[in-house]
């Protein structure tokens, strides 16, 4: 434990899911080093992840579609700020240019582990021994500046206006007086979503049983949601929520239903319990659920992993590793989650 102050920058660009994850990086580094000043270094529109975090002074930006000059103005303004600790959390061609060409005491950056997946992918091969949650390596980057390293969960903290605005939404909706089940049946990839209309069985079912099921997803999977809370089956908040909005509903939910994507580590910062879906990737990648109430649901094939991110086409065309998942394994982890709140998580 190091009681010295600290002007600390935090450095990270995307993605939504790895953003979520930093979040327990920043409550580690809030206890190991008490009286910090740590800045965050990150792109515009996952600004709103950590304005109202109580550990980070400062977010400095890039534009989503950033070029060359939106990056040396960056670091320029960092440059000026004189940082102690250099933490690259991404070590990309971006971040990598900061954390090269910014001066500082200390600095430590996070080790790839692109060797291991594609010799787990193409090869068959497991190098990684014990699977090392995504969450875990980045508190390991205390530990790389001889810290100790402290228990942290991810924490997102939605603020009043986002909780108001909530409360708004399922008050019109009718989400109140029983539990309530969310659905996020979106994802970047297509090899990563269970089909939706699995997912509109699944609503089908929920709501049948008198629960309330709300639908989530951007702008950009509306036709999925569509699909999912079609027949009234749903209410469908796909491209009406903002981030912390939406984490305002997942904290208020029982439970969520998800594939590999962001809302899933929404979902646990927030308290709130999973059913992750999984196909083209495994828990050797670091992304499985944290809480010992989530549920993850996948195939054991020989054909897994076959995409470090979900990005790849289907090699066999068959998506067996999704499509064999039932409805009534979904149904049956709800029920146990359901009937297990209350308990620990």
């Amino acid at each position: 434990m190091n009681d010295n102050r600290h002007r600390i920058l935090l450095i990270r660009f995307s993605s939504l899911g790895d953003l979520v994850l930093l979040t327990a990086l920043v409550e580690g580094i809030a206890i190991s080093y008490p009286g910090h000043d740590l800045h965050l270094a990150t792109k515009e529109q996952y600004r709103e992840l950590f304005e109202s975090s109580l550990h980070i002074s400062k977010i400095h930006t890039i534009p989503k579609n950033a070029g060359i000059g939106d990056l040396i103005r960056l670091r320029q303004q960092l440059a000026a700020e004189r940082f102690d600790i250099i933490i690259d959390a991404h070590n990309v061609i971006r971040s990598i240019f900061l954390y090269r060409t910014l001066g500082a005491e200390s600095k430590v950056q996070l080790v790839k582990d692109q060797v291991r997946k594609l010799s787990l992918i193409r090869a068959g091969k497991n190098l990684y021994g014990d699977t090392v949650s995504m969450k875990d390596r980045y508190l390991g980057l205390i530990s790389a500046l001889g810290a100790e390293v402290p228990d942290v969960s991810t924490r997102l903290d939605p603020p009043a206006e986002a909780e108001a605005a909530v409360d708004t939404f399922f008050t019109e909706h009718g989400l109140t007086g029983r539990p309530i089940v969310v659905l996020a049946p979106g994802a970047r990839w297509e090899t990563k979503r269970w089909p939706a209309e699995n997912y509109s069985e699944i609503a089908k079912a929920i709501k049948g049983s008198g629960n309330r099921v709300l639908v989530i997803g951007d702008r950009s999977e509306k036709e999925i949601c569509r699909i999912t809370a079609s027949g009234d089956r749903a209410v469908d908040a796909s491209g009406r929520l903002s981030l912390m909005e939406t984490a305002s509903a997942l904290k208020k939910a029982s439970v969520l239903v998800t594939n590999d994507s962001a809302p899933l580590h929404i979902a646990e910062a927030v308290g709130t319990p999973v059913v992750a879906l999984y196909g083209p990737t495994v828990r050797q990648f670091g992304y499985y659920p944290l809480l010992g109430k989530s549920t993850a649901l996948e195939k054991d094939l020989e054909c897994r992993p076959c995409s470090r991110n979900g990005a790849r086409p289907c090699h066999i065309e068959k998506r067996d590793c999704l499509d064999t998942i039932d409805t009534g394994e979904v149904l049956a982890a709800i029920d146990r989650i359901l009937g297990s709140d209350g308990e620990e998580t």
